[in-house]
């Protein structure tokens, strides 16, 4: 993988960088806050070398890259100008909708708690491991070292409000060191001490709640959110000359009281409230919330909801020290889809795919599920159910047994010690549930089995079903011949002005420049793709040759505008079949260029694409590329 050229085309296909609001990665996925997400062309980076997926969800643009995420991050962070002179030609408008207020809530959560994931993880785990360390005997608790070592796994969650200060000054677009600012003023020992005296405690003659902030994660992020109204008002009546100091003066002045007197109080109510919550849901529903949680757990991954709940988990883990839902349910979900996906490398025929399940079950059983769930279980579908079942079963388990997780990080193998605590059965409990959710997610599969994918390694063709599938042989691929789809003027596709082309970030292949609207089928096969714009269409020949047609640069921005479809997808085509009518002149004249690329997308299965450059022009029915 080319991460430069990916994070190249990646920056392109969302709508450059005036169109990014802000970029950050989690453990499989570029997380981007886009100006308008409809600018983004979501069939083109999902077909990109590299992207597993692509989903437009929490309020955040997902791409779903996996393990190669953070070298693709650190490419795309040297383009990104987070803060672009720009204007976009359009812009996102607000979604008052009940959908439209929940997806900002999620973007919010995310774009706050996801920065500061990785010093709770390492906390927590550090916890666990000490906490092994004295059960075992390998170290007092009276000793030096224990307490060096525990002061330093509980500074992240003592000093939380100072973590989410910062990133959620940077979420709310205002002063990150002010807003820490906040947060010292939290958790210094004088108001500590103040607040958690016997006497009772007022600012002006207003009472003050006698609030412990200390591994809270409410009220920091309310304070934050009012302060970054209050910086702007601060800002617009400070004179020039004393602004450097008079601003921020305002804003401490101002929001440090109504913190200490209304939002932290407020805070702390919401926090305890949401914890409440959830204990009474399990104390009504009992077991049956882990395996639900467990069950749907996919479905929310899937459209990256999961980080909704880290305010819970924090809270939680906060008090009472520990969490029985979501990251139990956690755990059996992650165990199902990754034994799922290293069943289906043991049981599919075909050798690529037979790799990739592998790669994508032990991701799965170390915690990361995105590989296996896009790459596989998704692709399979029936898989993805026995996936379900192992991991509600297992979640039954967990429910009955009350298992309670003590750290803030993605259960799997490596992450068993977040389970452990001073009840040995807890991590005994941990370890049954990963084997049950592993073992029958593998056995589920092989019952219920899947339609394999279809093999790409041979020459021969049949029909089942009335459909084209291409049969299993040895050796190297024949030749196969790809037809011009349009007539008009052959380009190499190193000419075409669009980089991701240019650069066969897509694959290899020619281009042609259109002299009539209309694109012809260039062989016998299969309607893979029709894309909602209908500029762009997706073949798949008898031999497997999978091609894209992208009539004209940047038409995904006609919105369908001057194009005609003629099949629909699934439906099986015959070579030189109409496919696609278009306006030729109207296209142009809105100022597009038709330059067509006809991509062979799978350029990677075979020895060689060879393009026909020889040949001034062509048309239907003359060859435009060969594939060997």
């Amino acid at each position: 993988m080319n991460h430069k050229q990916l994070a190249q085309s990646i920056m392109e296909f969302v709508g450059g960088n005036d169109n990014i609001n802000t970029a950050i990665h989690c453990s499989t996925r570029l997380r981007l806050t886009l100006k308008n997400s409809d600018l983004a062309k979501t069939d083109e980076i999902k077909s990109l070398d590299g992207v597993i997926g692509a989903v437009n969800s929490g309020g955040q643009y997902q791409i779903i890259i996996g393990n190669d995420v953070g070298y693709v991050y650190n490419e795309l962070a040297k383009m990104v100008d987070t803060q672009p002179s720009g204007e976009v030609q359009e812009k996102q408008k607000a979604d008052y909708s009940p959908k439209g207020l929940f997806n900002t809530f999620a973007s919010v959560i995310a774009g706050i708690f996801q920065p500061i994931i990785p010093a709770i993880a390492a906390s927590g785990m550090l916890k666990a491991l000490l906490l092994l360390a004295t059960v075992t005997g390998l170290m007092s608790k009276e000793s030096q070292t224990y307490t060096v070592l525990s002061v330093m796994s509980d500074a992240a969650f003592y000093f939380l409000p100072i973590l989410l200060a910062y990133s959620s000054a940077n979420r709310f677009k205002t002063n990150p060191f002010v807003a820490v600012l906040f947060g010292g003023i939290m958790l210094h020992p004088n108001m500590i001490g103040l607040l958690g005296g016997e006497d009772p405690v007022s600012f002006i003659g207003i009472p003050v709640a006698s609030v412990q902030y200390a591994t809270s994660v409410v009220p920091i992020i309310l304070t934050v959110w009012f302060m970054s109204y209050i910086e702007k008002f601060a800002d617009k009546i400070s004179p020039g000359p004393v602004k450097i100091f008079l601003k921020p003066l305002i804003v401490i002045l101002i929001v440090a009281p109504v913190a200490l007197i209304v939002l932290g109080p407020l805070g702390m109510y919401l926090g305890t409230g949401m914890s409440n919550l959830i204990y009474w849901i399990q104390d009504k529903i009992g077991w049956l919330t882990v395996v639900i949680m467990a069950i749907l757990m996919p479905l929310i991954v899937m459209f990256g909801m999961h980080k909704v709940f880290y305010p819970i988990i924090f809270a939680a883990l906060a008090s009472p020290g520990y969490e029985t839902l979501v990251l139990v349910a956690m755990l059996a979900s992650n165990m199902a889809q990754g034994a799922g996906a290293l069943a289906v490398s043991f049981k599919t025929k075909d050798t690529k795919f037979k790799q990739v399940a592998l790669s994508a079950g032990i991701s799965g059983v170390f915690g990361i599920t995105e590989p296996a769930l896009y790459g596989v279980h998704l692709r399979l579908k029936k898989t993805l159910i026995a996936c379900m079942i192992g991991a509600g079963v297992a979640g039954l388990f967990a429910g009955i047994v009350n298992l309670k997780a003590y750290a803030a990080v993605g259960p799997g193998i490596a992450s068993m010690p977040m389970f452990i605590s001073e009840d040995n059965m807890n991590i005994v409990y941990a370890i049954i549930t990963m084997l049950i959710s592993a073992i029958i997610a593998f056995i589920a599969v092989y019952v219920i089995g899947f339609e394999d994918v279809v093999p790409e390694t041979s020459s021969s063709t049949t029909k089942v079903e009335g459909k084209p599938k291409v049969q299993t042989s040895t050796g190297i691929k024949s030749k196969k011949i790809v037809f011009a789809p349009l007539e008009g003027k052959v380009l190499p596709l190193r000419e075409v002005k669009d980089e991701a082309f240019s650069q066969e970030a897509m694959g290899q292949g020619m281009a042609i420049q259109p002299s009539v609207g209309k694109v012809f089928a260039p062989f016998d096969g299969t309607v893979e793709t029709v894309f909602r714009t209908k500029h762009s269409i997706g073949l798949r020949s008898v031999e497997g040759v999978e091609i894209l047609i992208h009539v004209g640069l940047d038409t995904v921005k006609l919105k369908g505008q001057h194009f005609d479809v003629k099949v629909n997808e699934g439906e099986q085509i015959s070579h030189g079949q109409l496919l696609i009518e278009f306006d030729l002149e109207a296209i142009q004249a809105a100022g597009y260029d038709t330059t067509t690329p006809v991509i062979v997308t799978n350029s990677s299965d075979y020895l060689e694409v060879l393009g026909n450059e020889s040949a001034a022009t062509t048309g239907p029915g003359k060859p435009l590329i060969t594939v060997l």
